[in-house]
């Protein structure tokens, strides 16, 4: 009867320590193979132009990296909150807690609880919005690399960098609206 009575936290141990873990490793590896083409863009970019190209692929790095986070921690939050919220449901169907009810309802209140903590964490920090505009950041740079190979990139070196400074800032721009608060509408002056 006593492993029994250790079951649950050796589980909750396990829970606690691979979880963390495996958040970690896709958190460090997702994202490893993208922007390969960009590495190559970069070493036929010709010499005059290898100073933007390496500020292209730097700030497409940079973009890919914080999609991928954001893309980890707004769809970890999201199928963490549907999880857990299942898993309420089922604590309290579950028969095998029967001899201890109390501890059921509490797993179960735990559950739903977190849940609704998670999906408001998303909301709130708008996760989905940052994850966004970083992916779309990173496509366009990615795109914009492709300028530098064609023959006539020297004779448009300024507009290439206005449109690199376009997107830098409509990024920063989407983020910022992401993270800033719902302002009141402001009366119309007479």
């Amino acid at each position: 009867m006593k492993q029994n009575r250790w079951r649950p936290g050796l589980v909750l141990l396990i829970v606690l320590v691979v979880v963390p873990f495996a958040g970690w490793l896709i958190w460090n590896n997702l994202g490893q193979t993208r922007g390969v083409a960009l590495g190559h863009i970069v070493g036929q970019t010709p010499a005059p132009l290898a100073g933007l190209a390496e500020l292209i692929s730097g700030a497409y790095h940079e973009y890919r990296a914080n999609a991928v986070r954001w893309s980890f921690v707004y769809f970890g939050c999201l199928f963490g909150s549907a999880f857990l919220s299942a898993l309420a449901g089922v604590i309290l169907k579950l028969e095998s807690f029967g001899r201890n009810e109390k501890r059921q309802r509490d797993l179960a209140a735990l559950s739903a609880a977190l849940a609704a903590l998670l999906i408001t964490l998303t909301s709130i920090g708008a996760f989905e919005q940052k994850w966004r505009a970083n992916r779309h950041a990173a496509d366009a740079l990615e795109a914009l690399s492709f300028e530098l190979l064609k023959p006539d990139a020297q004779g448009r070196q300024a507009r290439i960098l206005a449109d690199v400074q376009r997107i830098v800032t409509e990024r920063g721009n989407q983020v910022l609206t992401a993270a800033a608060p719902a302002t009141p509408a402001q009366p119309a002056a007479d």
